[in-house]
C-alpha cells in the first residue's frame, strides 16, 4: 500500500529537526533522492516506509498527509543573532511562528485580543521614530517597566521559544493567514535575562515600526543592507528605552559619570549597563576616552556575558495566548487533548505537542483523557 505525502511538510519537518536529505534516508532506509521525489510530490511513499519517517521526524501522522484549508503566507523575518548563525539554525522557528499565528488565529473565534495595526510604517530616523511611537502609544518619558506586557497590549504576539542556538536572540515578522495580519516576535527563551531582553524585544518592535512593510525578507539581505537594518533596529531600540530628556537628566543630575553611575541606574531604567553606557556616548554625554574607560572596566569585572544584578528581576512571560487558551479551556470550548484535532478540523494543519507546549507554556502531553468525573446532580 501506498500514499502521497504533503512534500513540501516533510522538507519542514525535516528541517525542523536540523536533518539533510542524506540523513533522513539513512534513518528510514532510502534513497537521497527518493526523499527528494518525496518533498517535490513526484513520487507515492510506501506505508512501512511512512511509519519510518513519521516515528524518526517525530511529527504528527497528520501533518504529513493533510494540506492547509487556509493559506498561509510568511512575509520575511527579522533575525536578531550573529552573522554566523546558520540557516539551519534558523529553519525550526518558522515552524514555531507558524503554529503560533495559527494558534492566535482559531483564539480570534472566540476571544477579543488587542488589535495590532498591520499599516504601522513610520519613516523616520530610529531616534525620531522611538519618540514618535511613544507619543501614538501614549507613555510618556519614564522607563519602560515590563516591555512583553506593552507589545502585547498593542497586538504583537511574543513567545518564548527554544531556537537549540545561542547565536539566535530572537526573530520577528508579519504572517498572513487568509486575510489577517498577525505580527510574531519570537524570543530565545534560553538566553533569557531581564534586561537583556527588553533590549531584544525594542529591537524587534523596532523592525515593526521601521521594517516590516518596506524590506525584503531579511534572510535575503547579506552583508551591508543586514548590517544597516540591524544597527537601525539597535539605535530604535536605545532611543526608546532610554529617551533623550529624561535619561540625560538622570545620567548627568550628579555632574559626574562614572561606573558607579550606570549600576545605580540599572534597576530604575531596565536595561543593561551596557546598554547604558552605549547610549551615553552616543548622546555624548561621555566622550570617547570615558567610554573606553567603562568598557574596560565592565570586561575586568566580567560583566560581558552577564552584569551586576542581572538575577534580580525576572523577564515576565507573554501571556496573550496562555491566557486565551485558559479561558477557553475553563469554559469547555477547549481542551488539550482535542487542540491538535480543532486545528486540524478549521485550518488542515496539526503541529508537535512539545510546539504548542512552549508557545502555550503548558505541557500538553500531562494532560489524558479523562476516565472519571463528577456526579451531576
Amino acid at each position: 500500500m501506498t500514499l502521497r505525502i504533503n512534500g513540501k511538510r516533510l522538507r519542514e519537518a525535516r528541517l525542523f529537526n536540523h536533518m539533510t536529505m542524506s540523513t533522513l534516508a539513512g534513518q528510514i532506509g532510502v534513497s537521497k533522492q527518493m526523499i527528494s521525489k518525496y518533498e517535490h510530490n513526484m513520487s507515492e511513499i510506501s506505508s512501512s516506509t511512512f511509519q519510518k519517517l513519521v516515528q524518526t521526524l517525530k511529527f504528527p501522522l497528520y501533518f504529513f498527509t493533510d494540506t492547509e484549508k487556509v493559506p498561509y503566507k510568511d512575509d520575511g523575518t527579522f533575525y536578531r543573532s550573529r552573522l554566523t548563525a546558520t540557516q539551519s539554525e534558523k529553519q525550526p522557528s518558522k515552524t514555531y511562528k507558524k503554529a503560533a499565528a495559527y494558534l492566535r488565529d482559531y483564539f480570534e473565534n472566540y476571544v477579543d485580543f488587542p488589535e495590532l495595526n498591520p499599516n504601522m510604517e513610520i519613516d523616520k530616523a530610529p531616534e525620531e521614530a522611538a519618540q514618535e511611537l511613544r507619543h501614538l502609544w501614549g507613555l510618556d518619558d519614564q522607563p519602560i517597566d515590563d516591555i512583553v506586557d506593552l507589545m502585547e497590549r498593542h497586538g504583537l504576539i511574543i513567545v518564548n521559544i527554544d531556537f537549540d542556538s545561542d547565536r539566535i536572540d530572537a526573530r520577528s515578522g508579519y504572517v498572513n493567514i487568509g486575510e489577517k495580519k498577525y505580527y510574531i516576535a519570537l524570543v530565545n527563551e534560553k538566553k533569557q535575562n531581564f534586561f537583556r531582553d527588553q533590549f531584544t524585544l525594542a529591537h524587534e518592535l523596532g523592525h515593526y515600526v521601521m521594517h516590516a512593510r518596506i524590506y525584503h525578507p531579511q534572510e535575503d539581505l547579506l552583508g551591508q543592507d543586514y548590517r544597516s537594518i540591524e544597527n537601525e533596529a539597535n539605535a530604535f531600540a536605545s532611543a526608546f528605552l532610554m529617551p533623550k530628556e529624561s535619561f540625560t537628566h538622570d545620567l548627568t543630575e550628579n555632574g559626574f559619570i562614572d561606573l558607579n553611575t550606570f549600576i545605580n541606574l540599572k534597576s530604575k531604567w531596565n536595561v543593561s549597563i551596557a546598554a547604558m553606557v552605549h547610549r551615553a556616548h552616543s548622546l555624548g554625554l561621555i566622550d570617547d576616552a570615558q567610554y573606553v574607560k567603562i568598557q574596560r572596566q565592565i570586561s575586568y569585572r566580567g560583566w560581558r556575558t552577564k552584569e551586576i544584578m542581572d538575577d534580580e528581576k525576572k523577564m515576565s512571560q507573554p501571556k496573550a495566548l496562555s491566557q486565551a487558551f485558559e479561558l477557553l479551556e475553563e469554559h469547555e470550548i477547549v481542551h488539550p487533548n482535542t487542540l491538535n484535532d480543532n486545528l486540524r478540523e478549521m485550518y488542515g494543519i496539526v503541529f508537535q505537542n512539545k510546539i504548542l507546549s512552549q508557545i502555550l507554556g503548558i505541557d500538553l502531553d500531562k494532560f489524558r483523557a479523562t476516565i472519571v468525573q463528577l456526579k451531576k446532580k
